[in-house]
């Protein structure tokens, strides 16, 4: 394991996407660095496309989907674009890509606070996500905002048998134990070193370690140091620092525990 991966994963990043196009090879040098390795997270057809194509260039893997705020590009066709995301998982797509760069379906889910797509659009979008995965034996990466019961009774109806990984978590102590309690892993990012997040950071003390995962959501969500700018796998290390202090532990014990769950968590 030692040999085979980096020593942080960031399970969550859009490096694919056009803040990137100017340098993608620079960051992806510097995230090698800095010892961290990401996952790349695709949110429609065409980043999905891009996402696997990335994982054959510098990703340590893939994670294919549709995003909520993407259902309404497909709100004619969404079977049909569901039909092409499975596609990519049978190679029935034009990318070439090592085996096996498809890790997860994701990320899918359902966002209220921006309400881009009408919510019965967002969760049948949801419900074939969900679906896809179970056919798939894959795990899934949950987007969720404003939307806590909801999510839950979905993910309770289309249990998958396999990891849930709630992306950029932010609940309280209940959501998370029913977010835990369906076999999830609950992803921390850069919000965590926010000033006036002590919430999350009071949060942590209640995270199974073995439950818990890092993530950027690059280019979105810089550490604090960086806030405002573009965000970066690379950057991870903040994030991981306050974590660990949050936890009184220390940062290279942390960063090993969050690596071998991802590992486990996507199956690599």
């Amino acid at each position: 394991m030692e040999a085979l991966y980096p020593d942080l994963i960031d399970t969550h990043a859009h490096v694919s996407g056009p803040e990137f196009d100017g340098d993608r090879q620079a960051v992806i040098e510097r995230a090698r660095g800095a010892g961290t390795g990401f996952i790349e997270v695709g949110f429609d057809v065409e980043s999905s496309i891009r996402s696997i194509a990335l994982a054959a260039s510098g990703a340590l893997a893939a994670a294919i989907g549709i995003h909520p705020h993407n259902a309404l590009d497909y709100r004619d066709n969404l079977r049909e674009a569901w039909r092409d995301i499975a596609g990519l998982i049978s190679r029935q797509c034009p990318v070439k890509a090592p085996e096996p760069p498809v890790v997860a379906i994701g990320e899918i889910g359902l966002d209220y606070f921006r309400d881009l797509s009408p919510r019965p659009l967002q969760a049948e979008c949801f419900e074939m996500g969900l679906e896809l995965a179970k056919d798939n034996n894959l795990p899934v990466i949950i987007h969720q905002r404003d939307a806590e019961d909801d999510t839950i009774d979905i993910l309770r109806n289309h249990r998958i048998g396999r990891p849930v990984i709630f992306h950029c978590f932010g609940g309280d102590r209940l959501y998370a134990r029913k977010c835990l309690d369906l076999g999830g892993y609950l992803g921390v990012g850069g919000t965590v070193t926010y000033p006036k997040n002590s919430e999350l950071r009071d949060l942590l003390k209640y995270i199974p370690l073995d439950r818990m995962l890092l993530e950027t959501d690059a280019p979105y969500l810089s550490p604090q140091s960086r806030r405002g700018r573009r965000n970066e796998p690379a950057y991870m290390r903040e994030t991981l620092a306050v974590v660990a202090a949050a936890l009184g532990k220390e940062e290279g014990a942390v960063g090993r525990i969050a690596r071998d769950n991802a590992l486990m968590a996507f199956g690599l």
